[in-house]
């Protein structure tokens, strides 16, 4: 907490800076006549460009636009010819108004890095609490992080005690098409009752996880292959259909595989998963 207060500090500041340097070349700029509005709307690009990509893109491109410039400015007033530029506008001005478009680049790209670090950090922040917030809101089951301790100590349990057990996987398809149709309230409808009607079909022992947004896992206790074709079918008669908030029924397609856990097995349960999600492509519940 006490890091994103600092960093909003950094960025207010820089900011304040930012703005407060503005003020010099505006009241310059503007003064002169079109020639005087065309630098400032390009230092002002330039600044936008740097608040979007970066310093390295911000000091990239100013110095370009320097060089093109301050060269064209050169070259024209040996050679005595018509520029953009009226005489009042001199090599001096020019170089005085580069030196402030580089600080000002600075200080924007300044800017940039503590809003990308920011970004960073919330990111960060959002993934701990998916990570280590064991329960998911809208189903009740477990997270992937819980997934994952669970499985592998069932791995070991297994290996000692010398039995075997099923991981399953369940994903819903259109699950994104299914979002955009019905809406969020819908969405959060659907998870509710797919975890009562997946409770209820399977055993009290087992375990459950909703990993990804339209995964879920089901670690099956002392289960093997024989009862897969049992379990598939209470599933499809269960998960198959499904009423809407508002009274209609829609029919829900999904993707599944599961693996039998042997004893002393070596894999990880990663190469597991793995496996489980290239079956899935092929495999329909």
């Amino acid at each position: 907490m006490r890091t994103t207060i600092n960093r909003n500090k950094a960025i207010l500041g820089y900011g304040i800076l930012l703005i407060l340097l503005l003020q010099l070349p505006a009241y310059f700029l503007l003064r002169q006549d079109a020639e005087g509005l065309l630098l400032y709307s390009f230092l002002m690009i330039l600044i936008v460009l740097t608040l979007w990509r970066g310093t390295v893109f911000g000091l990239v491109s100013s110095l370009v636009f320097i060089f093109i410039t301050g060269s064209t400015l050169l070259y024209t007033g040996i050679a005595g010819a018509v520029i953009f530029l009226n005489p009042t506008f001199s090599m001096q001005m020019f170089f005085v108004y580069g030196i402030l478009l580089l600080i000002l680049i600075l200080c924007a790209g300044k800017v940039h890095e503590l809003m990308s670090e920011q970004g960073n950090y919330l990111k960060k922040l959002q993934e701990d609490v998916r990570n280590y917030v064991a329960i998911d809101v809208e189903t009740g089951f477990d997270n992937e992080t819980r997934m994952r301790i669970s499985v592998n100590e069932e791995m070991r349990r297994a290996d000692r005690h010398k039995h075997t057990f099923v991981f399953m996987v369940l994903k819903l398809e259109n699950y994104d098409k299914f979002q955009k149709l019905y809406g969020a309230k819908e969405v959060q409808h659907l998870w509710q009752q797919l975890s009562q009607r997946i409770q209820q079909t399977v055993r009290q022992t087992d375990k459950k996880f909703r990993f990804r947004e339209n995964h879920i896992g089901l670690l099956l206790i002392d289960t093997t292959d024989q009862h897969m074709e049992v379990i598939y079918d209470k599933l499809d008669q269960a998960l198959k259909n499904h009423q809407l908030v508002n009274g209609k029924w829609v029919t829900l397609n999904y993707k599944t595989s599961f693996m039998t856990y042997r004893p002393l097995m070596e894999t990880t349960f990663d190469e597991l998963l793995t496996e489980l999600e290239r079956e899935m492509k092929t495999s329909a519940l």
